[in-house]
């Protein structure tokens, strides 16, 4: 490896001033601020809302040219979509910022704008169509969140002393993590109080708003203003005008800045994976593993918080060996979740209670009653063939002995995912699997590898699927910060700080526009082969990146971003 990006003797954010350590404590606070947003917002309470709404006057959803709109297609384009103009205007802006010196104007005008939309959250219901009304002002928040997040980025190198890069960033994702998650479990006591009312949702994706607002407030009065050379007041069509040609220019000279090219691509490839890797988490592991919604929330809980000291470990790990090896460490650490994801399997069914569908005999009425029965999506189509062709028998509360032998006799139908047990009475201890169950696991080779640690580890040591999906999240949280902070800190490290703003621009750009890569690699191979061959690309893209990142020589990139701060605007 050319270079470790590890610098002698650096210092320690006590031997700053007070002015100093205030102004960087007042920018680690808006991570505190706005992860609320991609945690309560995005992650965990919004999605599950939207869908409710939507199924609600919809149903099924919309069917244009044979594609089915479903909540959850329409909700993914949606992010997509505001993904995808962050992207396409963030290097504008960068470059317009860093030319009028307003980083931090352009910052809190995003800011307002998400914290706003937040805000308006609150309102759905008293609108003519909620569905459309929360997934409107959703994708504004979603904007501004991405928006702001762009300058906020641009500003860490003005605020922090080049070998406190590392430790400032990796506090601001920390200070992040324990925002966030603190404030997701207030909303989720909140909401089990109130028994998950539409009012209680409301008013914990509104507070999202106040609460981002309230704590960005402190990042935006204390956090200065970067000064440039010279600040040219012109008409903000010219701006863009001038922006554009900037642009091009930027584009063509990019070639100067090699490094800081290298590790952009390696960043791209690696950071798409693993941003991949978190936003099919869930889906992954409700059909995969089968695991229950509460297992969901809290793992995101867990991710959280173990992401605090996670993100302090790895700033004191790129203390002592260097950023570049610190982060190479992070992103194989993601290498080897993604692999050991691929291997997770639920365990197999050996007694009553592990079975989807529980049938227990009622002697007074010599019938059998439903205890326990999974929830079927009004989406998924092979959900929707086995709920019509049982609709008799769903639709029950009991069934007789007849009905119930028939019902068995489903389980072998093409397709079919589900588990019914039997107990006491007439059919007691009477089983039935479908050849799709997730526990059986001989659909390709890749099913050797869950085959072999379920044999070897989760059976022998009784770790169930929900388990698994748990020590996932622990394992996530432990890298998740390292990967990013370090990430932003290197790129921070080789750019110009003259032109922060543009920079973090491109960086913005770069990662968003690609950032569809990975979810439609995804989504293609888990469609046409299995979830489990998705993951495992996912993990090839993430070790691709990984080797990209050795060929990086951050010396030699921080060299030219100084060589080029001092010849073009004389900064030092």
């Amino acid at each position: 490896m050319a270079s470790v990006f590890k610098r002698k003797n650096p210092s320690a954010l006590s031997a700053l001033s007070a002015i100093e350590k205030k102004i960087i404590r007042a920018w680690c606070m808006y991570d505190w601020a706005n992860s609320a947003f991609f945690t309560s917002v995005v992650s965990a309470i919004m999605p599950l809302y939207f869908v409710g709404l939507y199924k609600e006057e919809l149903g099924s959803g919309v069917v244009i040219f044979n594609f089915q709109f479903s909540a959850t297609v329409v909700w993914a384009l949606t992010g997509a979509l505001g993904t995808f103009l962050v992207a396409l205007s963030s290097p504008i802006f960068g470059i317009i910022a860093d030319r009028a010196g307003i980083k931090k104007k352009l910052m809190t005008i995003f800011c307002i704008t998400g914290c706003l939309s937040t805000l308006m959250l609150f309102f759905s219901a008293y609108s003519s169509s909620p569905w459309l009304f929360s997934l409107a002002f959703y994708f504004l928040g979603a904007i501004g969140a991405a928006g702001s997040n762009v300058f906020y980025n641009s500003l860490l190198p003005h605020i922090a002393p080049e070998d406190l890069l590392d430790d400032v960033s990796s506090r601001g994702y920390a200070y992040g993590y324990l925002g966030g998650g603190l404030l997701l479990f207030a909303h989720l006591v909140f909401l089990i109080f109130f028994e998950y009312s539409d009012l209680a949702i409301r008013s914990c994706l509104a507070s999202v708003g106040v609460w981002w607002f309230g704590w960005a407030l402190w990042t935006l009065i204390v956090v200065p203003e970067p000064k440039v050379a010279k600040v040219k007041k012109i008409g903000v069509k010219r701006s863009i005008i001038r922006a554009f040609n900037q642009l091009k220019s930027t584009a063509r000279e990019f070639k100067q800045f090699k490094q800081l090219l290298i590790f952009l691509i390696a960043f791209v490839i690696f950071n798409d994976a693993i941003a991949t890797c978190l936003g099919i988490a869930g889906a992954f592991g409700l059909d995969v593993l089968r695991i229950s919604q509460e297992t969901t929330i809290l793992t995101i809980l867990i991710v959280q918080f173990v992401a605090f000291p996670g993100s302090i470990f790895f700033s004191n790990l790129a203390k002592k060996i260097g950023t570049l090896k610190a982060l190479s460490i992070a992103v194989i650490g993601w290498g080897i979740i993604s692999i050991l994801a691929v291997g997770f399997a639920p365990l197999s069914l050996n007694k009553h209670t592990d079975y989807d569908y529980q049938l227990s005999y009622v002697s007074d009425l010599n019938m059998y009653s439903f205890d326990v029965d999974p929830t079927l999506s009004e989406t998924n189509k092979v959900e929707i063939r086995w709920a019509e062709i049982n609709s008799d028998y769903l639709s029950s509360a009991t069934l007789s002995i007849s009905d119930s032998n028939n019902f068995a006799d489903n389980f072998s139908e093409p397709n079919c995912k589900y588990s019914i047990s039997f107990d006491n009475g007439p059919l007691n201890e009477l089983t039935k699997i479908c050849d799709s169950h997730p526990t059986f696991l001989n659909e390709n080779f890749v099913d050797n590898w869950p085959k072999f640690l379920r044999f070897i580890l989760w059976s022998p040591l009784n770790i169930s699927q929900d388990v698994q999906f748990l020590l996932m999240g622990v394992l996530v949280g432990l890298v998740m910060g390292g990967a990013q902070a370090l990430g932003r800190s290197l790129f921070a490290y080789m750019s110009p700080k003259s032109r922060s703003g543009e920079f973090f621009g491109f960086f913005s750009f770069s990662w968003r526009s690609v950032s569809v890569i990975g979810p439609v690699s995804y989504a293609l191979l888990a469609g046409f082969t299995t979830p489990r061959i998705g993951i495992l690309f996912l993990a090839f893209q993430i070790f691709l990146g990984l080797f990209i990142l050795k060929f990086v020589n951050v010396d030699e990139g921080r060299k030219v971003a100084i060589e080029h701060d001092k010849a073009i605007y004389k900064i030092k």
